[in-house]
């Protein structure tokens, strides 16, 4: 299957830890189960340096939540910890000790030096036929994009080798996460005994 042409630049800011680091945790999409949103930290329990991968999920006690958060969520192997933030949502926290070379590429925006299993992987989770995954594919190989890129970025036609050598020597076509986006600000949801 043909991957779909770039036609443009991707617009605005997207989270590089959706796009980059949940595919590890081996979800299919397709499921009504997905994340509200991924995030790299956690006020001052989680800092970036620590490799976790924080998801926060809408609590639902219907069959396809409680076997997905059973298999995929509690019994995946990077999972290590879970908390609630309020009554209907929980944050599901996933180590990344054993993909620390990944999660730091991810975290400096050195996507194209992203290990080829986990390329893979999120290559796989996206899926070819869709729009978005010509962009991930020149995240993760911009060489076999410099000079589309090149030339989206420029208005003449003579600024293009120009710009083709300035993104070469940048080696990356996509921005380094924002840490301010990729931090969940929420607390953790307390018990209030005086109800009990």
């Amino acid at each position: 299957m043909a991957i779909k042409k770039i036609k443009d630049i991707y617009p605005g800011y997207f989270q590089k830890s959706k796009v980059f680091l949940h595919p590890a945790l081996g979800h299919k999409r397709g499921s009504s189960v997905t994340p509200i949103e991924t995030y790299l930290s956690w006020g001052d329990d989680i800092k970036i340096s620590d490799g976790k991968l924080i998801e926060l999920y809408h609590l639902r006690d219907d069959e396809e939540f409680l076997r997905f958060e059973d298999q995929m969520l509690l019994s995946n192997p990077l999972f290590s910890d879970y908390k609630e933030v309020s009554i209907d949502k929980a944050a599901y926290i996933f180590d990344f000790a054993d993909h620390l070379e990944d999660f730091y590429n991810v975290i400096h925006g050195n996507y194209s030096k992203i290990s080829q299993d986990q390329k893979t992987k999120i290559k796989e989770f996206y899926g070819a036929s869709t729009h978005n995954y010509a962009f991930i594919d020149s995240y993760l190989y911009p060489q076999n994009y410099f000079i589309d890129y090149a030339d989206f970025l420029t208005c003449k036609a003579e600024d293009v080798p120009g710009m083709y050598k300035l993104l070469t020597e940048v080696g990356e076509l996509c921005s380094k996460p924002n840490f301010e986006k990729e931090g969940l600000k929420m607390s953790v949801k307390t018990m209030d005994l005086r109800n009990l």
